[in-house]
């Protein structure tokens, strides 16, 4: 069912990633080295990382900085000497409320650059935290709704363990929430640290896994746009399908050293099945999008999708930008690629309204599909068009 609730907009952005910044490549040479891998396992791994469409990833831990024998989180590890998941977590808990806390601060910040942050805090009403890379409880919404001193009263809720498209999950709450109220406030974060989760062993899955999922956070400001407020994308309609026959395709689940990813290599084919049904059904009639927000969840399903839907490089240039600076963050990435969209627009807008798709994909096999309108800000001009390029500030 396509879900049609306006006026709601995202009216803000932030995005945060954490300190420690690793080549991609660097990276796939530690983990076999880690491995004391085979020449033809360390073939293997040299493409799976060097055709990734990753450059650089960023992670909670420091790990790859150092020699694999003086990292418990090393693939080489024997179970028994590697972190369970216990101690995972409680690397998550203290990492992932920074993280959040500080792509909801600049989420808050972008709102109103005039106002204190504090102030516009002050305002949120609802928030919404989605992760699925960790649990504690008092969780990670009311640890991030201490540390930005939202007010006691705000109602949260917390969205686990539905994969990389779990902002659309947050995105759909929170525009039903402005709807049944219009002066609702919602602070939506996303936060995952998915380099917590690296496994034991030379499993050729799990090293898939392990070369394309990093960390980071993200956050946005959902609400009705106060007058003369632009530079927000309107949230036109939402679209939700599963794919049949396809839940042992993508499969998140807790073992005893962090969370195990399964991947099925048939999933941009699987996903190829469904997602033109569904673009149809969002689009029901409107005019072809003119801009596509793509979860990079890999290299080989934004391929699929650019075949399938006749796109253009400069359409995808976005998706293909945030999957070579961040690699795949799950449920944040969208939030960093409609961001990363926002800033092109931006150069490139005569202040006319665009509109467009963002889509992501997670386990079920699910499709997550948003039609949105971007409304630049009115002094955009053509002749702004070489704006700094984009930079997303590190936390410790």
């Amino acid at each position: 069912m396509v879900e049609v609730l306006s006026p709601s907009a995202i009216l803000a952005l932030g995005t945060a990633v954490p300190q420690n910044q690793f080549d991609q490549v660097a990276v796939g040479q530690w983990m076999a080295d880690a491995l004391g891998a085979t020449p033809a396992l360390r073939r293997w791994m040299r493409r799976l990382y060097e055709l990734s469409g990753i450059e650089t990833r960023f992670s909670c831990l420091s790990d790859p900085a150092r020699p694999p024998s003086q990292s418990r989180f090393s693939p080489g590890r024997a179970p028994a000497d590697a972190p369970g998941t216990s101690e995972r977590m409680q690397i998550y808990r203290h990492a992932a409320t920074e993280l959040g806390a500080t792509a909801a601060g600049r989420a808050l910040a972008d709102f109103d650059p005039a106002r204190p942050s504090a102030e516009v805090a002050d305002t949120i009403t609802h928030l919404v935290v989605v992760s699925c890379t960790g649990f504690f409880a008092p969780g990670l919404d009311l640890a991030i709704a201490r540390q930005l001193g939202l007010r006691p009263s705000v109602a949260r809720v917390l969205i686990g363990f539905m994969g990389c498209a779990a902002a659309f999950n947050g995105l759909r709450l929170a525009q039903q929430i402005v709807a049944g109220q219009p002066s609702a406030r919602v602070l939506l974060v996303c936060v995952e640290l998915c380099s917590l989760h690296i496994q034991p062993g030379d499993d050729r899955i799990k090293l898939v896994v392990g070369s394309l999922f990093a960390d980071g956070a993200a956050a946005c400001l959902v609400g009705v746009a106060p007058p003369g407020k632009r530079d927000v994308f309107t949230i036109d309609a939402l679209y939700t399908e599963v794919a049949p026959d396809t839940e042992q395709e993508m499969v998140w689940e807790i073992g005893d050293h962090g969370f195990n990813l399964h991947l099925s290599p048939d999933i941009p084919r699987r996903l190829s099945t469904v997602a033109p049904g569904a673009l149809a059904r969002l689009l029901a009639g409107r005019a072809r999008p003119r801009f596509w927000a793509i979860h990079p969840g890999g290299r080989a399903i934004v391929d699929r999708l650019v075949d399938l839907f006749g796109l253009a490089p400069g359409q995808v240039a976005a998706t293909f930008e945030v999957l070579r600076r961040y690699g795949n963050m799950s449920s944040p990435t969208i939030l960093f690629v409609l961001d990363e969209l926002r800033a092109r627009i931006r150069r490139e807008s005569e202040g006319d309204p665009v509109a467009g798709v963002a889509m992501a994909f997670g386990p079920g096999l699910v499709v997550e599909m948003a039609h949105l309108t971007y409304l630049p800000p009115l002094e955009a001009l053509p002749s702004l068009v070489m704006a700094e390029p984009r930079v997303h500030e590190y936390v410790a």
